[in-house]
């Protein structure tokens, strides 16, 4: 397809799919309009583009003075770096492709599966178990921290697997964190529940997101980064109250 048989409604589905891929994957919103931007301008239209969290709406100005718009819905978001990566080296590379070619990249990006199940599992149980060394821990708080990352990966996958709300999965995670280290704490494995709670928890803590929220605010998209701070504070109050409610139960009890 040359470029000059492309119409106005191709590339706005081009650029709003694009658009639409970033914010699933976690992306800033000013990188999701700026790609946006960038990709209706290759094509010769004059573009607007306005993103938040949960939406990303397009307007273009045709050839003919008409005015064109697309609304994507963003239903389902992770955190997926790889793909941003993709489709910004992509749209910086445009030039090397064809309408068709560049249509058919991004949509290999965008089927591209993510790390299995296993991958994510051992990956967990290691980070936790680093984060006990890192938090002054010994071997047996490694090792307890490292079971709490394998609790912690199974909650996440049927959690999202169900489509349980964040909110309740992060709740629960709070509480097996605090679960797994007493119960280590009670068999004589652990000297310390505070290492091997905040080890696992430190899976949960909504990093990027709050990293997110910064940059969006400092690039001047307030909607989205006070979106993306509140998100990280209810993320960050889910697990706070998750592991207090086990703690104040043990304390209650004289476990503590």
């Amino acid at each position: 397809m040359g470029r000059i048989k492309i119409n106005e409604n191709l590339v706005l589905e081009l650029a709003g799919y694009i658009g639409k891929i970033i914010l699933e994957c976690g992306g800033e919103t000013y990188r999701a309009e700026d790609l946006v931007d960038k990709v209706c301008r290759y094509y010769g239209l004059k573009t607007n583009s306005f993103a938040v969290l949960t939406s990303i709406i397009t307007s273009v100005k045709g050839k003919e003075k008409k005015f064109y718009t697309c609304v994507e819905k963003i239903k389902v978001r992770a955190i997926n770096i790889e793909k941003i990566s993709k489709i910004n080296n992509l749209v910086r590379n445009i030039q090397e492709y064809s309408f068709e070619e560049f249509f058919i990249k991004i949509k290999e990006v965008d089927k591209e599966k993510a790390y299995s199940f296993i991958y994510i599992f051992i990956g967990n149980c290691l980070a936790a178990g680093a984060f006990a060394f890192f938090f002054k821990g010994n071997i047996r708080d490694c090792i307890g921290s490292f079971i709490g990352g394998a609790l912690i990966s199974l909650l996440c996958f049927y959690g999202n697997k169900l489509q349980i709300n964040n909110f309740f999965i992060n709740l629960v995670g709070g509480i097996i964190c605090s679960l797994n280290a007493y119960f280590f704490l009670r068999i004589g494995l652990i000297n310390n529940m505070s290492i091997s709670i905040i080890s696992t928890l430190m899976l949960l803590v909504p990093g990027i997101a709050f990293t997110n929220s910064i940059r969006d605010l400092i690039a001047g998209d307030l909607v989205s980064g006070i979106a993306r701070g509140v998100e990280a504070f209810m993320v960050g109050t889910a697990l706070a109250i998750g592991s207090g409610i086990v703690l104040s139960i043990i304390k209650t009890m004289g476990g503590l």
